[in-house]
């Protein structure tokens, strides 16, 4: 969530793309050409790269690419995970010093033809030595990573870690806010950012299990009057949820303009509702913040409640979540946290970028508590049945890591990130070692994520 980055490009066919190697498998030669366009920071080389090798003229993803190429300063593969010929999996290691993986799937061979690319986050290599012998040994190496972060990166927030419903580790470190001196608790609120996806996918999918929804019919089944009468049409409730919609995101230009005006989830759909879709629905994953503002709005529509009420009374008290909700940044809050992001100046508060309210989308609060709360009623059936939670933490073909609303972990694991300038959190569950992994952060990313993606490598041996 929060991504504010508008990027101009000219695109240039004609530049060349660099030489296959006989060597490497189909979907590696692809992959190289994609990496050595993606460094070299250039949107012409990257568009033409896409140009010769998308499935269709909506495939340019260069304005993303160097959306990320700006973020991780580059990459460099580190090893091959995975390699079928079509299918690679990659672990690289980004410019900025921190590890991701990356895969590329081919549509066809000859012609080559990409399907997809994605990429996340992951901890660095472990080390044999790394793994945690017990929870206790767990509790004390995860100490000893966060007293090793020091000055302008030191770790600033909370973590919370669970094992067969015991606490391993609760604490906090850093400052809610530093200009007060008012240090982090376990107690502190901090911005969710995208997490609360996760919640707006639970409502959505109580709303089915009750029968007022169904995943596979169009938004206008339920929302007759949406503006734009062939998107209404085509998109279905799934599909919003998976993120295969093309419905694009909310951080754009226009929405710059207007940032302090834009207060309800009608708001977005009145800036943005004539908007179509940026591809046909179905056909690929592209993440989309507007695609869960318009899920939000269509629990309102079709529960008779504003969002934040309907989340309120059907996920957070049932789970226990009292610290939890997505009051508005000009609201004050007894022991919400101050996002602090780095500048030219040092750090600095993040608050001019921040939206008005949380919505569902993301931006609401919540503690690392809380989220262990929501893990558990998420498990015990409190809020979903079981084979809705399996279909939520299930990916497919088009989205194979993202099911609908939770990312797919390995494993078994599901859960959700969120990151924006001065914001960074992450849950992951899972129930196939019962252990619930919680980070939440008032700095910027990848902190949390890295802090959680670590964790779950060292866990003890089952």
């Amino acid at each position: 969530m929060f991504k504010r980055v508008a990027i101009a490009f000219v695109l240039l066919f004609a530049v060349a793309l660099p030489p296959v190697h006989a060597a490497d498998s189909p979907v590696l030669q692809i992959f190289k050409q994609w990496l050595d366009a993606f460094n070299s920071a250039d949107a012409a080389k990257m568009a033409a790269f896409w140009k010769k090798y998308g499935k269709n003229a909506a495939d340019d993803h260069s304005p993303s690419d160097l959306r990320l190429r700006q973020m991780t300063q580059g990459m460099t593969i580190f090893k091959v995970v995975e390699d079928t010929g079509t299918h690679l999996v990659v672990l690289m290691k980004e410019g900025r010093g921190i590890y991701s993986e990356s895969t590329m799937d081919l549509a066809s061979t000859n012609p080559p033809t990409v399907d997809r690319i994605s990429g996340h986050p992951v901890p660095p290599p472990v080390e044999k030595g790394d793994i945690a012998t017990s929870d206790e040994d767990l509790e004390k190496k995860v100490r000893e990573r966060v007293a090793a972060t020091q000055g302008p990166n030191a770790f600033s927030g909370a973590i919370l870690i669970a094992h067969h419903g015991k606490v391993v580790l609760d604490q906090a470190w850093g400052m809610a806010d530093s200009s007060k001196q008012i240090p982090n608790t376990v107690d502190t609120q901090f911005c969710l950012g995208s997490m609360n996806k996760m919640f707006t996918s639970v409502a959505i999918l109580q709303l089915v299990e009750k029968g007022k929804l169904s995943l596979d019919k169009p938004m206008a089944t339920y929302w007759p009057d949406y503006p734009n009468k062939d998107l209404a049409a085509k998109v279905t409730i799934r599909e919003l949820l998976s993120h295969t919609g093309g419905t694009g995101d909310i951080f754009t230009p226009e929405y710059e303009a207007h940032r302090e005006e834009i207060r309800t989830l009608a708001d977005y759909v009145k800036l943005f509702g004539s908007r179509p879709v940026r591809f046909e629905p179905g056909t690929r994953m592209e993440y989309s913040n507007y695609g869960f503002i318009l899920l939000g709005r269509i629990i309102e529509l079709v529960s008779g409640e504003p969002y934040q009420e309907y989340v309120r009374k059907h996920i957070y008290l049932p789970a226990g979540m009292l610290r939890t909700d997505s009051r508005p940044e000009t609201d004050h809050v007894q022991g919400r946290a101050t996002g602090y992001t780095h500048g030219p100046n040092g750090l600095t508060p993040n608050t001019a970028t921040m939206p008005w309210s949380g919505t569902s989308a993301g931006g609401g609060y919540s503690t690392v508590g809380d989220l262990m709360l929501f893990a558990e009623a998420l498990q015990s059936g409190k809020l979903l049945a079981p084979e809705f939670l399996k279909e939520a933490t299930t990916g497919d073909a088009t989205h194979r890591d993202y099911g609908l609303g939770f990312y797919v972990l390995s494993n078994g694991a599901y859960g959700h990130g969120g990151g924006a300038p001065g914001i960074n959190g992450e849950l992951h569950i899972l129930p196939k070692r019962d252990y619930v992994l919680v980070a939440l952060v008032n700095r910027d990313p990848p902190m949390a994520s890295d802090m959680v993606n670590v964790i779950a490598e060292i866990l003890p041996p089952q």
